[in-house]
């Protein structure tokens, strides 16, 4: 925890550091698709500025990966995109709705009401709760990664960053793929696409997965193995072209069924000995797990998991004259349900709880996109946008109180009135949370490119936006033993702003193999409610104000030795003022504007590649996060209140360093038609707080780590066959990706242990090591 001067030496040095070694390129983009960098030297085109470009002369801090490169990493889900995507993080916790995306270490959780500070997009359509972007890549072509505000080309809450996903685009010409996948923890897979012309200018293309998954944990306490899944995935896509109309329609559904179990070991270093005698004691004489990282745990656990999400999308681009008139329309429903089991994580059946979340939204927005340098004479181009937004979210809430509940948590004189009413059946709905939002949301934004030469250029942009919110907060307590949990509430809540934000940039391209870029961009997240319950009613803290960002970006793009070295590297700033930050009471969590946050540090990445059989890529990123001004942060888990953590460095998420080094070999057996390929990345990240709150605590710091992958190829060189064995996290590291306050701490005895204000802690586990085998055909 250094502050000020040391903080900023540091900083000052490592970018130098970095800066020596800025000649070139991003290795993420490295892995793009092998024939189309043949065949157009090493080009890969993104659309993040809503144009088709080459990767190097886009002006952004970005990451692109084809589906090629993601299977090659060993990258399925959005969670596991952390270990290729430096400065970019994805991780869950108790419920699957509890997705988080971070972005420079700027994030929020996905079940709650609070929005998203990182936007994701399926094909060019805002995806409003993170929590559903659960599913499996289905037929994903590429993912482009951006770095930073986005909202003057992007749609809402872009504030910290963007993950663009795009799919298969249907293609005039017969083509199809199917794969089959086994791994360990019992994983069972398959998924492919068929893409057919129906005619000279219109296609069809239908893409389909189902995965059967049994999980890596084992429970104790009924020899059952826990943490599996069903998947069954599909989307069908059609696209027209008639003269100078290009209409794609798209409609996709995934379901995912399952237990729903993250394992949450109980660490006994975060207590005394006294204190665990007497947790065991209070449990009837039996502990939870206590051994990290064994795959297995000791809990009641009869959770269950539902999860649907689908959604339709038009997107027609019709050109008149020179300009693209672009037209998107999209309605997406996501419905999950998740009981989370006993939810003190014990033996014993205290209580569980139920969670439902229900978003029904959709997206309208309106692109005019006009020729590249197109007007006045070459000197200015430009994208403008209108946009709509309109979402309906529910959550709901409800604690089961079970058999063991009033023994555990009540006083003796208590108990008998206590189980009395559980026998009354008032053990079931004991607690019940309502909570209904109703948001709206329009912009207009313009992003205009000024050339002053060919080597130099201006870019301005703006984006003006009124979100709209009405909400309705009911608690209902119908067990008075439940008082501990919740609190009744009743409350009415409107909210009604705007922002204007905007992008400043200028960029200076040499020659065509050197772009050298700076900017200064905002970026805002509208404010909301606090959609979760407390044992206290929250009144006038139910809401909470918008959050703003001022991003500074310094950064080069460059190629060398006919594209045989390529590196990228961008310096950045990120000021968040008003954070959206959460605190943790010890049953539920607090939304409110805790202070402002500093991020600070560098990107870089590169690929080297010495013959056409071999490349390294790398990547490196520094973050030197500071809270500038956090006067109420969250108290210590067993002091609670509120602490002073201004200059502290204890923002969530928010490694020193991180990266990835990794490795693409390939070859043929002899003079025969059969090639292998051989891949492997070591990605890393240093010390981190992983909290569910930002609270300083020590506890919930997780030591540096990294993970190995590798995966080994076989395949005809004509492409229609191919035969993998991979693997990640080959160690088997184990490591937290969440470090939380052991539920109902103080009633099991478990506060001001080692030091004053610590608590019992419960772990999140990473995904352990795993194996398996592909088999590709394409035709």
């Amino acid at each position: 925890m250094e502050h000020g001067q040391g903080k900023a030496t540091k900083f000052l040095i490592s970018a130098s550091i970095a800066g020596l070694m800025a000649t070139g390129f991003s290795g993420a983009a490295s892995a793009q698709d092998r024939a189309d960098e043949e065949a157009e030297n090493n080009v890969i085109v993104v659309t993040a500025q809503k144009r088709s470009e080459d990767v190097q002369d886009v002006p952004i801090s970005i990451a692109v990966f084809s589906a090629e490169s993601l299977e090659e990493a060993n990258v399925d889900t959005i969670l596991e995109l952390t270990s290729v995507a430096p400065n970019f993080q994805a991780r869950q916790s108790q419920q699957i709705a509890t997705t988080t995306l971070r972005v420079r270490g700027i994030g929020a959780a996905g079940n709650t009401a609070i929005e998203p500070s990182v936007a994701t997009f399926l094909d060019g359509v805002y995806i409003p709760r993170s929590g559903s972007v659960i599913a499996s890549f289905l037929d994903i072509e590429g993912v482009e990664l951006l770095r930073g505000p986005q909202g003057t080309l992007f749609g809402r809450n872009a504030s910290a960053g963007a993950l663009s996903l795009r799919s298969g685009t249907p293609r005039n010409q017969f083509s199809g793929m199917v794969r089959g996948e086994v791994g360990n923890g019992d994983r069972y897979r398959v998924d492919g696409f068929i893409n057919a012309p129906l005619g000279e200018n219109v296609a069809i293309r239908a893409a389909g997965l189902y995965q059967d998954f049994g999980g890596y944990w084992t429970n104790r306490l009924d020899g059952e193995q826990l943490g599996g899944s069903e998947t069954a995935a599909g989307r069908i896509s059609l696209n027209a072209q008639f003269g100078s109309l290009d209409w794609t329609v798209r409609a996709d559904y995934s379901k995912i069924t399952g237990d729903g179990l993250s394992n949450n070991d109980f660490d006994p270093t975060s207590v005394t000995p006294a204190q665990l005698a007497f947790f065991q004691a209070r449990l009837g004489g039996v502990l939870p797990d206590t051994t990290l990282f064994d795959r297995t745990l000791n809990q009641f656990q009869e959770s269950r998991f539902d999860d649907k999400h689908w959604g339709v999308m038009s997107d027609a681009s019709l050109d008149v004259g020179e300009f693209t008139f672009r037209l998107i329309n999209s309605y997406r429903d996501w419905d999950n349900f998740q009981n989370d089991g006993d939810i003190s994580f014990t033996p014993v059946n205290i209580f569980t709880r139920d969670g439902a979340y229900r978003s029904k939204s959709h997206n309208h927005e309106l692109q005019i996109i006009s020729p590249e340098r197109g007007l006045l004479g070459g000197a200015l181009d430009f994208v403008a946008g209108l946009y709509y937004f309109q979402e309906d979210y529910r959550i709901d809430e409800q604690f089961q109180l079970g058999p063991g509940f009033c023994n555990t948590l009540v006083p003796p004189p208590a108990r008998p009135q206590c189980n009395g009413l559980l026998a009354m059946g008032l053990g079931e709905d004991a607690t019940d949370l309502d909570f209904t939002q109703d948001v709206e949301s329009i912009a207009a934004y313009a992003q205009a490119n000024i050339y002053a030469s060919d080597s130099l250029w201006f870019t301005l942009g703006g984006r003006w936006t009124q979100d709209k919110k009405d909400a309705l907060f009911v608690q209902t307590r119908n067990n008075p033993f439940a008082a501990a949990l919740r609190a009744p509430e009743n409350q009415v809540l409107a909210l009604d702003e705007d922002e204007f934000t905007y992008r400043l940039g200028i960029n200076f391209q040499p020659h065509s193999d050197l772009l050298l870029f700076a900017s200064h961009s905002t970026g805002y997240k509208s404010g909301g409610f606090n959609s979760g319950g407390s044992g206290a009613p929250l009144l006038g803290r139910r809401t909470f104000a918008s959050e703003t960002i001022d991003n500074y970006e310094i950064g080069a793009k460059s190629t060398w030795l006919d594209g045989a070295l390529q590196a990228n590297i961008t310096f950045y700033r990120m000021d968040v003022n008003g954070l959206q930050d959460r605190t943790f009471d010890g049953i539920g969590f607090i939304v409110l504007n805790a202070g402002d946050l500093r991020q600070q540090g560098f990107e870089f990445d590169t690929v080297i590649r010495p013959s056409s059989r071999f490349q390294v890529m790398a990547s490196l990123a520094y973050l030197d996060s500071e809270f500038t001004d956090f006067p109420l942060a969250s108290g210590l888990p067993g002091l609670g209140g509120t602490q002073d953590l201004t200059g502290q460095s204890v923002a969530v998420g928010s490694p020193e360093f991180s990266g990835s080094f990794g490795f693409q070999w390939r070859g043929e057996f002899g003079s025969s038609d059969i090639g292998w390929r051989l891949n492997s990345n070591y990605s890393f990240q240093s010390d981190a707080y992983i909290g569910a709150a930002t609270d300083g605590n020590p506890q919930s710091i997780q030591d540096g780590f990294g993970l190995l992958d590798a995966r080994f190829t076989i395949e005809s060189l004509n492409d229609s066959w191919s035969l993998s064995v991979f693997g990640s996290n080959l160690f088997d590291k184990g490591y937290c990706t969440v470090r939380f306050p052991q539920p109902l701490d103080a009633a099991f005895g478990l506060r001001n242990g080692v030091f004053p204000g610590s608590t019992g802690i419960r772990c999140t586990e990473g995904t352990p090591r795993t194996y398996g085998a592909t088999a590709t055909y394409r035709f």
